[in-house]
């Protein structure tokens, strides 16, 4: 499980580390004792305490036996989004502009030939170049935007994750980081999905407690 820094060809670790051998175990609850049933009869309080118990254990096995269907959502390549729809460098403005407009992405990657991450842009840097040009799309397709790379626009250092990084991890690093999406790479730093700040929320709610599956 890894974190690495990708863009416009540099490659560099990321100053933080996240230790990914932790064994997981079901904490264990001692179960009440029993008295010892008299010679001469039952008690009716006891026999009712253990109906009780067992009707318990019965419903705690029904839940576990759920949870194994549900199955745990623990790392990156469980919920990434994958393949990744991305730009390429010779993309202009106004096909970033085209994309995120019709596709509604919030982010989207500029990859090499080879699908090596270069960028990453947003519809936020979409808005700021509108804001500072003075220019509001759709833009013209005589205009400087259609002959302009987004190659001005991209931010070129990426922060990724490998495939088995834990969700708990992305979250903590989208959160301190404040960045909504983080592209997925294989060990040859080829893209291979992204993971956003909604699919975060939506694995929390298909999946809490929080605690348990993620």
């Amino acid at each position: 499980m890894t974190f690495s820094v990708y863009g416009a060809g540099i490659r560099d670790n990321v100053p933080f580390l996240v230790e990914s051998d932790q064994d997981v175990v079901e904490e264990l609850y001692p179960t009440s004792r029993i008295k010892k049933v008299g010679p001469r009869g039952e008690d009716e309080q006891e026999i009712e305490n253990l109906y009780r118990q067992k009707s318990a254990q019965k419903a705690y096995q029904s839940t576990h036996h759920l949870q194994k269907e549900r199955g745990l959502a623990l790392h990156a390549h469980q919920i990434m989004t994958s393949p990744v729809v991305a730009l390429s460098l010779d993309a202009t403005i106004t096909q970033a502009w085209s994309l995120f407009r019709e596709r509604r992405f919030r982010h989207v990657p500029v990859v090499t030939e080879n699908r090596k991450i270069y960028g990453i842009v947003s519809d936020r840097d979409l808005l700021r170049y509108a804001a500072v040009s003075g220019k509001i799309p759709p833009f013209a397709d005589n205009s400087v935007e259609a002959k302009t790379s987004i190659e001005n626009l991209m931010k070129t250092r990426v922060i990724t994750s490998s495939v088995d990084t834990e969700i708990r991890e992305i979250a903590r690093i989208l959160f301190e980081q404040r960045v909504g999406a983080m592209p997925v790479v294989t060990e040859t730093g080829l893209l291979d999905g992204i993971i956003t700040r909604s699919d975060i929320l939506r694995t929390l709610v298909n999946h809490a407690p929080l605690e348990l599956w993620v």
